[in-house]
């Protein structure tokens, strides 16, 4: 028997290469402070595991308290468990970022939402419950008031001091099915770690409604004792999951200057802006292990970088690119295509202007409205399915969910067409010969396209 059970609905449905393969780190953190707290907790990651299979799990430890994470693209697994769960917990919560921004629709099934950075209140929530003290008096959830409408409690205040919160409980993680995993489609083992907490930017586009805009910092001396631990469980490499890991250069010094130290033996990846990342601390980076840096650079043209209020130029972006890949690191670029206030032209923008930058990685998505962000209010009213479901073969390609001037059958070519001519001109002087005029063609086949 465990007191509390945490769950981590994603069932990997399709054996793709995603480099974005993590274990849960905002349960892992979760479990540490209720162990820290001599609360007995039991971590279910899905994500090696089948939905019976769970079920079967979980009700065998008859946890007193269930706790399910969810966001956009897990939620139809976080629903499903929690219906088939409903009866095993004496109390049923929610958590993640889709519970924070929509309670309302979780409070059905669920008994409370934990809202926003979750440690604190649900160490509260479940301290009160398990001393049978009056939990709705707990600050930071949401829950039905007994059928007279939802009751949002005051909130409670971020950490100030990340160092104090425990490092995440890896042993709870499947360790070494994630390593086999990455073994077998990468060649190396990986896994997470998260060193910031918040974003200071308002993209149109990002929902962070667990950190929000608060920006909050561990120590280098912290990070690198987690980066220790990482090491000693076997991984050869972690990837810093921040919002942007380089905000604060003068950290991102510290951290290098520790990694050198210590001896870390641990290569590592990391999210960017570009307007982040200068030559010289992409060479101290390297230096210290970093291997691949993905930046969000969402388009090339600069009226479209505009509307997204991204708050960098082109510039930036050509920039940090060959800043990094001169410091010998791999670079990954992301892009958004059919974005509100898309046109032919600043679509064709895109594609020639990210299929020529030098990156080892490019990724086109289609825009996704987070409820609450700029881009929702913009078309939320032209929006077709209520969630992006990741599903088996061709059906599981992020599709296009509101109605826009462009057909997801244009811009899925535009997809292809931007990934072939990034290919081929990375083929030397032939490659790029041949990108030239497959460009051309297909510039002229995307315009006429409906």
């Amino acid at each position: 028997m465990t007191e509390v059970a945490l769950v981590y609905p994603y069932f990997n449905e399709e054996l793709d290469r995603s480099i974005f393969r993590y274990p849960p780190l905002g349960l892992g953190y979760l479990a540490s402070v209720l162990r820290q707290a001599g609360v007995s907790v039991h971590l279910f990651d899905c994500t090696f595991s089948r939905f019976d299979d769970v079920v079967s799990a979980v009700r065998s430890q008859h946890p007193r308290i269930v706790g399910i994470y969810s966001m956009v693209t897990i939620n139809h697994h976080a629903i499903a468990l929690a219906k088939q769960l409903r009866e095993t917990a004496e109390l049923l919560v929610a958590g993640g970022p889709l519970p924070t921004l929509v309670p309302e629709s979780f409070l059905d099934i669920f008994d409370a939402v934990v809202l926003s950075e979750g440690e604190q209140t649900f160490l509260d929530l479940v301290t009160r419950h398990l001393n049978n003290q009056p939990w709705k008096d707990t600050s930071g959830i949401a829950f039905d008031n007994n059928g007279h409408g939802i009751s949002v409690n005051k909130s409670r205040p971020f950490a100030n001091n990340l160092d104090a919160i425990p490092f995440p409980a890896r042993d709870m993680f499947p360790n070494h099915a994630y390593m086999r995993y990455w073994k077998k489609y990468h060649g190396y083992t990986a896994t997470s770690q998260i060193t910031t907490r918040g974003c200071p930017y308002l993209c149109d586009f990002c929902s962070n409604p667990v950190f929000g805009r608060s920006y909050r910092e561990r120590s280098a001396s912290n990070v690198a004792g987690e980066m220790l631990e990482i090491r000693r469980l076997g991984y050869d490499r972690v990837f810093f999951t921040d919002d942007c890991f380089t905000q604060n250069p003068r950290r991102v010094e510290q951290i290098c200057d520790l990694i050198a130290d210590e001896g870390i033996d641990l290569e590592w990846m990391c999210l960017s802006r570009a307007d982040r990342l200068g030559a010289a601390l992409a060479k101290k980076m390297r230096r210290a292990g970093c291997v691949r840096v993905f930046f969000g650079l969402e388009s090339g043209s600069e009226r479209m970088l505009r509307i997204m209020n991204k708050r960098i130029v082109l510039k930036d972006a050509e920039t940090a690119v060959a800043a990094a890949k001169a410091a010998g690191i791999e670079t990954g670029g992301f892009f958004i295509l059919g974005y509100p206030g898309e046109t032919a032209s600043s679509l064709l923008e895109t594609l020639h202007f990210s299929s020529r930058l030098p990156l080892d990685y490019l990724s086109y998505s289609f825009p996704y409205p987070i409820f609450g962000t700029g881009l929702y209010s913009k078309v939320q009213n032209r929006i077709s399915r209520p969630e992006w479901r990741k599903q088996r073969g061709a059906a599981g390609r992020h599709d296009l969910l509101f109605a826009t001037n462009f057909t997801q059958r244009k811009l899925r070519f535009a997809q292809y067409k931007g990934i072939a001519q990034h290919l081929l001109r990375k083929k030397g002087p032939v490659g790029r010969a041949t990108s030239e005029v497959f460009e051309r063609v297909t510039d002229r086949l995307l315009i006429h396209m409906h």
